[in-house]
């Protein structure tokens, strides 16, 4: 029995992550996810390749302008680059992802409730994503997708879920 309890604490799980694991926090935090995200990647890639990359000051030059597309880029090329080198056949554009990143970001200018389809700046991640849960499942064969939430993951879509909803009751109750 303590066995089992040992082998369970020290299991690994692979670097791939569900979608709707991604959507959901993403929605949760108002798009902020979005920026962990960014990092978590530069930092895993980082580990497997031994790159010479400082993933936290490359999320912070996301907050640079120019520099920030630039890094969205660099980092949407070098995940094709890794999948493609894998083996892996679905591919994208990362020129066309970061358009459409820019764009569905960008809507969150637009005045009430219009302002809500920058929600889905999202889905140029998704396919990012899929690609690169592709490719960890090439190169992390032998690791089990985590599946479930973490206790931190699940308080923050939790009390996002909530603060999102009082946004939209808030929005479309009036005046």
């Amino acid at each position: 029995m303590e066995q089992q309890v040992l082998k369970q604490e020290k299991l690994q799980y692979s670097n791939a992550i569900p979608l709707w694991h991604m959507v959901a926090l993403s929605i949760a935090t108002f798009g902020i996810y979005q920026i962990f995200w960014f990092y978590k990647n530069w930092k895993q890639l980082k580990a497997h390749h031994n790159l010479d990359i400082k993933p936290g000051w490359r999320t912070a030059g996301l907050f640079v302008p120019i520099w920030g597309l630039i890094l969205t880029y660099r980092q949407f090329d070098d995940i094709r680059g890794h999948a493609e080198n894998s083996g892996i056949e679905k591919l994208f554009l990362p020129g066309w992802m970061l358009v459409q990143y820019i764009v569905l970001t960008a809507l969150w200018r637009l005045p009430d409730p219009y302002w809500l389809l920058t929600f889905f700046s999202i889905a140029p991640l998704t396919i990012v994503q899929e690609t690169l849960n592709d490719y960890w499942k090439k190169e992390q064969p032998e690791l089990v997708l985590k599946t479930n939430l973490s206790g931190g993951q699940i308080t923050v879509l939790i009390l996002g879920g909530i603060f999102f909803l009082l946004a939209l009751v808030g929005l479309f109750a009036g005046e």
